[in-house]
């Protein structure tokens, strides 16, 4: 049996499924893998594909990333985090419409696990980022090199940072206790050699990629951007070992320079 039959066979049985769960059919969506879908090898009416059980290695609010294999593909739909987690740890379909701008990426209008059909839909005002392939790009001049290693969470040495862009090569992320304005709270913290940096409040695309990161244990390489040197606690922030926050700028992963859109 050929890949394009047993697709069509397993799109009119997904019809099915759909017809059953809501008492009429909706859509065709054909199932088959992310390369085939992404690369265009299995035709689909409308690019409509559904993905069985992907593989979510990061979401937040609107955004989540698929990886298959070496590829990972962006994914966007309506309060998508909250919904994926409904189905976390459970053989589920994901129906989707695949989108050519800026770059392919796919907007999630159903989630299906045996009985139950979770509405998603497009999202509003979702800024997908940047890429460029990792060998074409060349970091921004404003991002300059530092001695990270003399970074501490002491005032006299975070002046060396202060109001710069600076690069960060294999540094840690991790989720991390920080200095809030009502004692602490839990934050991505980007970990030096001698000092943590809570991650400023990112847009929902970026979010999910560094939500990946610490998934899949990887190492940050990237540019961010450092303000003023923090007052208020002290005794706190230095008990935390924290230097304050960073805005990024670029992330280098799954192949690709990753830039942030405001």
């Amino acid at each position: 049996m050929s890949k394009l039959y047993k697709s069509l066979v397993v799109a009119i049985l997904l019809t099915g499924v759909l017809a059953s769960c809501k008492g009429k059919v909706e859509e065709t969506y054909v199932l088959t893998s992310l390369k085939n879908a992404a690369s265009g090898d299995v035709v689909s009416i409308g690019f409509k594909y559904s993905f069985d059980s992907p593989n979510v290695i990061g979401a937040a609010n609107n955004v989540a990333l698929v990886r298959e294999g070496n590829r990972i593909e962006f994914f966007i739909g309506d309060g998508l985090e909250a919904k994926l987690k409904g189905v976390e740890g459970k053989q589920f379909a994901m129906a989707t419409r695949k989108y050519f701008t800026p770059y392919i990426h796919f907007v999630v209008d159903y989630l299906m696990s045996g009985s139950d059909t979770i509405m998603v839909g497009e999202p509003s005002g979702v800024k997908l980022p940047l890429l460029r392939p990792e060998a074409q790009f060349t970091a921004p001049e404003e991002y300059v090199v530092v001695d990270l290693n003399k970074i501490t969470s002491s005032a006299l040495t975070l002046k060396e940072i202060a109001d710069k862009k600076f690069k960060v090569e294999n540094a840690k992320l991790v989720a991390e206790q920080v200095p809030g304005p009502n004692g602490t709270e839990t934050k991505l913290v980007l970990k030096l050699k001698n000092v943590g940096f809570a991650i400023e409040e990112m847009n929902d695309a970026m979010g999910a990629v560094m939500k990946a990161l610490v998934k899949e244990n990887k190492p940050f390489n990237g540019g961010v951007s450092y303000g003023a040197v923090p007052r208020g606690d002290r005794a706190m922030r230095e008990k935390l070992n924290i230097g304050g926050d960073v805005k990024i700028g670029y992330i280098i992963f799954g192949g690709n320079a990753i830039m942030i859109q405001i």
